[in-house]
This record gives C-alpha cells, structure tokens and sequence, in this order.
C-alpha cells in the first residue's frame, strides 16, 4: 500500500492500523489473473489486508497488498 495515502474527508496521511481477529489475519479472496491458467479452472489467490486509519476523524480503509 502506498505510504503517502490520505483521508479523502481530511486530506491528511493515514496511519498505519492493526486489526484484531480471533481467527488470524484477515485476507481478501480475488480471482487470479485472467490469462493465467489457474483462473481457467477457477483458482482463486488470497491477499493480506492492511488496515489504516484516518488519525482526525477515525476512517479506516482496508487496502489487498499483492
């Protein structure tokens, strides 16, 4: 994810967020590449979820690092 993200409500950098669980890490299910043979047979690939958070008014965005 890249560092200079900002709030798009307070134009200001987010802040790196943890997220609780009680299963571990959170991750986002995304089909493969659409050339790429493991989507011909449905093969989907899993992407760890970075949190970050708006330190002004508290919004927090979820972004799939690749």
């Amino acid at each position: 994810m890249a560092d200079d993200a900002r709030c798009p409500d307070c134009d200001v950098p987010f802040e790196a967020a943890d997220l609780f669980t009680g299963k571990g890490e959170l991750k986002v299910r995304t089909e493969a590449e659409s050339d790429d043979v493991l989507a011909a047979v449905g093969v989907t690939k899993a992407l760890e979820v970075e949190p970050r958070r708006c330190p002004e008014c508290g919004l927090v965005r979820f972004y799939a690092e690749e």
